[in-house]
C-alpha cells in the first residue's frame, strides 16, 4: 500500500513524511590544517548520502544514460550551516528528509551528525531531474515518487558496509 501524499508547499511541491539515514566515512585526508573536516567536504558527504538514497530506491548508478533515467539530475541549490567541527576521521550519520517534491525538482533537508553524536551541520540540497539528451527539466515519474514515499515512510536506516558486523548484515529500520 502506498502511503498517502504529504502536505503541499508553494508551487505545488509536496513535503514527504519520514526520513532516510545513512553513514559516510570521513577520511583523515579530508581534515584541513586546523585538524577539522573542511567545510566543503560536508557537501561531498551530503552528495554521497543522496546517492545512497537513490541506490536504496532501486536506482543504482549506471554510466549508460538509457538505463536509469530517474538517476539523472543537476543540483540547483545547496545550503549549509555549521554547528560544530568534526575533528577526526570516522563515521558521519546523514539524515535526509524530503522538504519539497515538485514536478521536476526535489529538495532534501539533511542533518550531519558526527561520531560523538552531536549535530555538526545542517543543510538543503535541491536537485532538478533532467533529460540527459536534451538537458532540460523532466518530470519525476510516478514509480520514483511511490518508491520515495515508501522508503521515507519506513524511516529507513542504511547500514554502511564498513560498519556491518555479522549481526547487522541486513538493512535496519
Amino acid at each position: 500500500m502506498t502511503p498517502p501524499a504529504g502536505p503541499r508547499t508553494g508551487k505545488g511541491a509536496e513535503v514527504l513524511p519520514g526520513r532516510f539515514r545513512t553513514t559516510t566515512e570521513v577520511a583523515w585526508d579530508e581534515l584541513d590544517a586546523l585538524g577539522v573536516l573542511h567545510h566543503t567536504r560536508f557537501a561531498v558527504h551530503a552528495e554521497r548520502a543522496f546517492s545512497r538514497l537513490l541506490d536504496a530506491l532501486g536506482y543504482p548508478y549506471d554510466p549508460d544514460p538509457a538505463v536509469r533515467p530517474e538517476r539523472h539530475h543537476v543540483v540547483a541549490g545547496l545550503s549549509l550551516s555549521f554547528a560544530r567541527p568534526v575533528d577526526r576521521p570516522g563515521p558521519l550519520l546523514v539524515e535526509q528528509r524530503v522538504t519539497a517534491l515538485g514536478r521536476t525538482s526535489l529538495t532534501v533537508g539533511f542533518t550531519v551528525t558526527g561520531a560523538r553524536g552531536a549535530v555538526a551541520a545542517e543543510g538543503t540540497r535541491t536537485a532538478v531531474h533532467i533529460d540527459r539528451a536534451t538537458r532540460r527539466p523532466r518530470a519525476w515519474n510516478e514509480e520514483f515518487r511511490q518508491r520515495l514515499r515508501a522508503l521515507l515512510a519506513a524511516a529507513h536506516t542504511e547500514v554502511a558496509p564498513w560498519t556491518r558486523t555479522s549481526s547487522t548484515a541486513t538493512r535496519e529500520s
